[in-house]
């Protein structure tokens, strides 16, 4: 295991594909209960809100982050892929992909809890 996460490590781009392998620990479950189209929605949401998290803590303070009452000025900060890095936008675009691709494999599967 420490090979593999080595490897993740060496360079920054296979860090983002490492969030490939993340967002299948999402969409499998999801996948199975439902569909494998909300367990991508999943994958995309779950990263989204991650970078999001990641651009308000960067517009703080090392200081501030701890403190709650500083977080409210910045909820408006990181809605937007254009306000990211390359690097933040790989982390969103390669785990929507492969969610995206395993969710049109797996397209006629229907789960137990289903609305379909």
């Amino acid at each position: 295991m420490n090979a593999l996460l080595n490897w993740f490590a060496a360079v920054r781009w296979r860090m983002a594909l490492s969030h490939c392998l993340e967002g299948l620990l999402i969409q499998i479950p999801l996948g199975l209960l439902f569909d494998f189209r909300v367990g991508a929605l999943g994958v995309v949401v779950w990263y989204w809100s991650r970078k999001k998290l990641e651009m308000e803590l960067e517009s703080l303070q090392p200081e501030e982050s701890a403190a709650f009452s500083s977080h409210a000025y910045t909820w408006a900060i990181g809605w937007f892929p254009w306000q990211w890095d390359a690097y933040k936008m790989m982390d969103v675009a390669l785990p929507t992909i492969s969610s995206s691709l395993v969710a049109l494999a797996a397209l006629s599967y229907r789960g137990p809890f289903s609305p379909i």
